[in-house]
């Protein structure tokens, strides 16, 4: 049987082919009967998925988050569809599986995002912060995977290239904001935002499927970020023989340890410099408007109303209401 792809599903389509399985639930019919809900992915998109009278057993057997094999038809419900399912059987051996149908990608140029991205911080004047940048620049391994990346597991451009893509926002945000402040530091905030997330090419891997390493798990993405720039700086002093100005050093590290704003998000501490507050606003800008885009954008069982997103502690309303 040929592949469909989630975006191209129509109703009456017949389905047998792998997923990714994702926010699996057992819920109670009105005759008090168990149904599995959860969500089916590929690279294409999402699909809520069904099986009415599963078993307590073959629920307890699907992975919270992995491959399965999925049999049945493509229904319409309250002018969505949705994947109503025969059978869902967990898939053991993925050696056989095509991962390109699965893990999701930038539908922006990365060439063209990375010449972007060194033409903004190639701005930087600040003989300091310009060596820093440059020193991730011109690591070529570090770059393969900065450019790779995703930003996020699954909150925000958790897609390959994502953190990329995310970054360049960041960057292209950051010289239009910049100049309202006149007494503002641009080139610590455009290295801020450049080096904020650099972290997450060791915290997530994503050959396989997103999910984070044990390294990500153990120290974290703000944690590693601010030891790489540590580490460079001192590289950085011992190679131009004259010591990487620590003032400058302790407020750029103070914004990678605070971009989060607060500790319940993560951060190490809170923003308590310009630079740094405006690091974590930018950020929080392009993350928030990325995932309440991803959110209205994804299939729900309510036409009008998205589910409840914990980020923005409601639900989010879809109809567009521009003008045709």
């Amino acid at each position: 049987m040929v592949r469909i792809g989630v975006a191209q599903m129509r109703e009456g389509d017949v389905i047998d082919q792998p997923f990714l399985i994702s926010g699996k639930q057992m819920g109670n019919t009105v005759s008090n009967k168990l149904y599995l809900k959860a969500t089916c992915a590929d690279a294409t998109g999402e699909v809520h998925c069904r099986m009415w009278n599963i078993s307590k057993d073959i629920y307890e057997k699907l992975p919270a988050r992995g491959f399965v094999q999925v049999r049945g038809r493509v229904e319409n419900y309250q002018g969505h569809l949705q994947l109503v399912a025969e059978t869902v059987v967990p898939i053991t051996d993925t050696t056989k599986l095509d991962l390109s149908y699965f893990i999701k990608k930038t539908q922006k140029n990365i060439p063209a995002m990375a010449a972007r991205l060194k033409e903004i911080l190639a701005g930087i004047k600040d003989n300091d912060l310009a060596a820093l940048v440059a020193s991730f620049l011109n690591d070529k391994d570090f770059m393969t995977r900065f450019c790779l990346a995703p930003a996020a597991q699954s909150m925000h451009h958790a897609w390959l290239g994502g953190l990329l893509e995310h970054t360049v926002s960041l960057l292209e945000l950051g010289v239009l904001i910049c100049p309202r402040y006149p007494d503002i530091d641009q080139d610590l905030v455009l290295a801020g935002l450049f080096l904020h997330d650099i972290g997450k090419t060791a915290e997530l891997s994503y050959e396989f499927m997103f999910d984070y390493t044990d390294l990500g798990k153990l120290v974290g993405h703000i944690t590693l970020g601010t030891l790489w720039i540590h580490q460079r700086a001192a590289a950085i002093s011992e190679k131009q023989g004259r010591t990487f100005r620590p003032d400058l050093l302790m407020v750029l590290e103070h914004i990678i340890l605070s971009h989060h704003g607060v500790p319940e998000f993560g951060a190490a501490v809170l923003p308590k410099t310009p630079e740094a507050i405006l690091v974590n606003l930018i950020d929080n800008l392009d993350a928030k408007t990325q995932m309440a885009l991803d959110a209205v954008a994804a299939p729900t069982e309510d036409a009008t109303w998205t589910e409840y997103k914990k980020a923005f502690n409601t639900s989010l309303y879809r109809p567009s209401i521009t003008q045709k």
